[in-house]
C-alpha cells in the first residue's frame, strides 16, 4: 500500500497551467480583461470574498453546443474554463454563480483532494490484488481455509473504494454550491443556472427530490442530482 501511494500520489507540480498547455490540452483560448471586462469584474469580486490572493485565469473553450465549466489548479495558480455555449446561454447573474462555484473548488483545493482520493483508491486496488494473490497461494499450498471472509472483503474493497470516491465527489460539489451561495448571495441565479444546465444535458427539467432519493443509481454519480443541489441551496438561503 505504501508503494502504491508513493507511486500514484499527486505531484505538487503535476498540473502546469500555461496558455500553451491549455490550448494543447483542451483547445481553450485565454480571455483578456479588455475582451470581457464584465466577467473579470464578477471574478474579482467573487475571489475577493473568497480570500483568493491570485485571480484564476479565464479560458474559453470553443464549443458553442456545450454548456460547461471546469476549474483547474490550486489557490496559488489556477484556471477556470468556460465553454462558448455557456457564455452564450447564461445570463451574467447565472455566470456569476457558475464562477463562484468554480472559485469555491479552487479555494477548497478540491482538485488536490480528489487527486489524493484517486491515489488512495489505486492503493486499495493494488493492496486488494496482492492480498488475494497471497491468500490463493497459501490455499494452493494447503494453507488455512478460514480466510474466506478476508477474501470476500478484499474482493469487495475496490468497489467500496470507488463508491467512497464518488461519495466524496458529491460532498465536495454540495460544499462548492454552499460556498458559491455565500460568495454571491444570489440563490435564484444559482438555481436558475443549475436548472438550465440540467435541461441542456438531459433535455428535461430536474427530477423531483423524492424520485431521486429512491434511485439506487445516485450512488454511481460523481455529482448530486440537480434537485438535491437545488433543495440544499434553497434550504440554506431560506
Amino acid at each position: 500500500m505504501q508503494r502504491a501511494l508513493m507511486e500514484s500520489a499527486p505531484r505538487p507540480d503535476g498540473t502546469v497551467i500555461t496558455r500553451e498547455n491549455m490550448y494543447r490540452w483542451f483547445g481553450a483560448r485565454l480571455l483578456s480583461h479588455v475582451e470581457v471586462p464584465d466577467l473579470f469584474a464578477i471574478l474579482t469580486k467573487v475571489c475577493s470574498r473568497a480570500g483568493l490572493v491570485r485571480l484564476p485565469e479565464l479560458y474559453c473553450l470553443p464549443a458553442p453546443g456545450d454548456m460547461n465549466a471546469y476549474a483547474l489548479g490550486r489557490p496559488e495558480r489556477s484556471a477556470i474554463v468556460l465553454t462558448e455555449g455557456l457564455l452564450r446561454g447564461m445570463t451574467r447573474q447565472e455566470i456569476a454563480g457558475i464562477l463562484a462555484h468554480e472559485v469555491a473548488h479552487i479555494r477548497n483545493n478540491d482538485a488536490w483532494t480528489m487527486s489524493w482520493a484517486t491515489a488512495l483508491r489505486r492503493a486499495i486496488d493494488w493492496t486488494s490484488l496482492a492480498g488475494l494473490t497471497l491468500l490463493r497461494t497459501r490455499h494452493h499450498h494447503g494453507g488455512m481455509t478460514s480466510s474466506r471472509p478476508l477474501a470476500t472483503l478484499l474482493s469487495a474493497a475496490p468497489t467500496l473504494g470507488h463508491l467512497l470516491g464518488l461519495a466524496l465527489s458529491r460532498v465536495r460539489e454540495l460544499d462548492a454550491d454552499a460556498t458559491a451561495l455565500e460568495l454571491t448571495g444570489d440563490s435564484r441565479a444559482l438555481v436558475a443556472a443549475l436548472e438550465k444546465l440540467e435541461r441542456h444535458h438531459t433535455g428535461a427539467a430536474p427530477m423531483r427530490a423524492s424520485a431521486v432519493a429512491h434511485d439506487p443509481m445516485r450512488l454511481l454519480r460523481s455529482h448530486p442530482a440537480t434537485s438535491e443541489r437545488v433543495g440544499t441551496l434553497l434550504n440554506l438561503a431560506y
